[in-house]
């Protein structure tokens, strides 16, 4: 009887033992992966502000440069227009001088124009004056000087403040998804709509185009040199946006941004 009830004991130890080496296993294991997911987590934000840290050099460079050519390059430009116009009335008339001096300064109007174009594109000035949908439609009203394409922008949502960061790195996205339209789609006419309200901001960039946009860009997920949609993609992720395609209702495409807790943490 002893022998039995020792036995019994001792099978209840050994059975308790098992279990307690199983819990520590367990929680051994577990602490393993929260360290692991830690370790994972620290890592991300460590990508997330190197790469910050790039497009804030790119941005800061983008600016000197924009500047310099407005202050400098424009300055002379403007110079140049002005001795043309003061070289009118000294120059003898039925030799063609007067259709030649008219010619340079269609001409020199034309580079004065694209200078500002290409400052504009480099650092929206209007972005920091007057927040994210003016420097939109700034954008696409310049765009339709070119006469490329045709560009509607519509404001549906309310007059809300996005943060500065975030503004531009949606203006970016918004820029590259022009330049993707213009290379790929072949689309005459772009309407880009900007929602915003106190959940989210949502912007739709929908083009007529042949629709290979979508394609283009299932093609371009599969390969490591797609500098553009990984632009996009990244600049997306560092302020927490998503970006969607879907086909456009006759043709073409609609690209949906959205981005939440898109507002300055003050406020």
């Amino acid at each position: 009887m002893i022998f039995s009830d020792l036995l019994i004991i001792g099978t209840a130890v050994m059975l308790l033992l098992s279990i307690l080496v199983i819990v520590l296993v367990i929680f051994q294991q577990k602490q393993v992966i929260q360290h692991k997911l830690v370790i994972r987590d620290k890592d991300l934000q460590l990508q997330k502000e190197r790469l910050m840290a790039i497009l804030q050099g790119q941005e800061q460079e983008r600016k000197r440069i924009a500047e310099d050519l407005h202050d400098e390059v424009g300055a002379q430009l403007s110079v140049l227009k002005l001795n043309l116009n003061q070289l009118q009335p000294l120059l003898k008339t039925g030799n063609g001088e007067t259709e030649q001096l008219k010619e340079t300064k269609d001409f020199t109007d034309t580079i004065i124009q694209h200078l500002r174009f290409i400052s504009q594109s480099l650092h929206p000035q209007a972005l920091e004056n007057l927040g994210l949908s003016k420097a939109l439609d700034s954008f696409c009203n310049l765009m339709n000087k070119n006469k490329q394409v045709r560009i509607a922008f519509k404001d549906e949502g309310s007059p809300l403040h996005v943060d500065i960061e975030k503004a531009l790195n949606i203006y970016r996205v918004v820029q590259e998804l022009i330049n993707n339209i213009l290379k790929h789609a072949q689309a005459t006419h772009i309407e880009i709509t900007y929602r915003c309200s106190t959940n989210a901001l949502v912007i739709n960039v929908v083009d007529n185009g042949n629709g290979l946009l979508l394609r283009s860009l299932d093609n371009s997920r599969q390969k490591t040199g797609s500098l553009g949609l990984k632009n996009i993609e990244s600049r997306l992720n560092v302020i927490g946006g998503t970006i969607n395609y879907f086909p456009g209702i006759d043709s073409g495409t609609n690209a949906e941004i959205r981005v939440e807790n898109y507002q300055s943490a003050e406020e």
